[in-house]
């Protein structure tokens, strides 16, 4: 059974962001800026141009795949915070690809290096799927420490066998002209891989609300012990979303590279993994929730710098308001503390006049 959205809840999500950006203008006003202009310039670096807002279209893109991963995975119970690592191994394998299949339509080299991509991000995500339902092994330790590892590998791979003669950075060589995702405005970085984050938004909804598979899924993030005495292979299903989870994450970091940067450059990450748990947080583990995440927290990043070169305030602000949104959300009751204080601040200044009024 589908579980429906309270609107007092969404209410109180909508002024937590609200409450995070006041917040946001305090400390900037504490600091000596303006937080008019500093807001202004966020804006204005958003969508003041159609480059501008093709970039945050195509940063949110990212974000969007890297969200519904870890929606999948707070789904079924599973905390997956190695995005950063299972996507820059599918990176390079959907890079190496685009490298090897020479000569082929791009209708096919596509999907395979897609499908390179997804493979390599699930397989490296079955380690700590395996881990945790054989011995027990926390996920959140296993990803965070394969995260490292997938940094360090990837820089061994590349430099030892794909290094890009002359390059300074560790980068590959670019890929052929048919492994290149196609850009939708040419003067931007927005590219079709939009129409991919949109399909699996619509897929991974219908696969939890429509099917068998994705009622289990969620019956057993709710109750596991009871879904395992009721005879449901919790096991095989949490290893599944763990792939699952990968394959999305690896999905968005080979598209960034063959839309944006057309090979793998290690680095290309911004802390990609990261951002879509902030951004599946935000968006109530909603699959569908998570293109308004996703648009939200890429507005932020695309306008930092614009923001920092304007207004001269650091985009580390950024960073800031990500995180006061994030507190704001993950504390459901912050709503309920508040009005309880506003409440006793009303009787503590009724009780005044009346003992003012009294003494007159």
């Amino acid at each position: 059974m589908k579980k429906r959205i309270d609107p007092g809840y969404l209410i109180s999500l909508l002024l937590s962001v609200v409450l995070a950006f006041v917040i946001g203008a305090v400390i900037l006003a504490i600091a000596g800026f303006s937080p008019g202009k500093a807001y202004l310039a966020m804006l204005n670096g958003a969508f003041s141009s159609a480059r501008h807002i093709g970039d945050l279209l195509e940063y949110a893109m990212v974000l969007c795949l890297c969200g519904l991963a870890c929606v999948l995975g707070a789904r079924v119970g599973i905390f997956n915070v190695g995005g950063e690592g299972q996507l820059l191994l599918g990176a390079i394998a959907a890079c190496q690809v685009g490298v090897w299949l020479d000569g082929l339509t791009p209708w096919l080299v596509l999907p395979l290096a897609a499908l390179a991509a997804m493979a390599a991000g699930g397989l490296y995500a079955l380690i700590p799927g395996v881990l945790k339902v054989k011995v027990k092994v926390n996920e959140v330790i296993t990803t965070i420490m394969m995260n490292s590892i997938a940094a360090l590998l990837t820089e061994y791979i590349v430099k030892s066998y794909f290094q890009r003669p002359g390059a300074s950075n560790t980068e590959t060589v670019v890929v052929n002209e048919g492994s290149i995702l196609p850009r939708i405005f040419p003067s931007t970085q927005f590219n079709y891989g939009i129409l991919v984050a949109l399909f699996c938004v619509a897929v991974v909804t219908w696969m939890l609300y429509k099917t068998p598979f994705g009622f289990s899924l969620r019956a057993m993030g709710s109750n596991p012990r009871a879904m395992q005495q009721a005879g449901l292979p919790i096991y095989g299903r949490t290893i599944a979303a763990m792939c699952i989870s990968g394959g999305l994450f690896a999905l968005g970091g080979s598209i960034q590279c063959l839309a944006v940067y057309k090979r793998f450059v290690m680095g290309f990450s911004p802390g990609y993994g990261w951002d879509g748990i902030t951004v599946a947080t935000l968006a109530m583990n909603s699959p569908v929730g998570v293109l308004l995440s996703a648009f939200l927290f890429g507005m932020l990043r695309s306008a930092s710098i614009s923001m920092s070169l304007t207004s001269q305030v650091t985009t580390e602000m950024i960073s800031v308001l990500q995180g006061f949104i994030v507190m704001l959300v993950a504390s459901p009751n912050v709503w309920n503390v508040l009005g309880h204080l506003w409440q006793r601040l009303k009787s503590c200044v009724g009780r005044g006049r009346k003992q003012e009024g009294a003494a007159e």
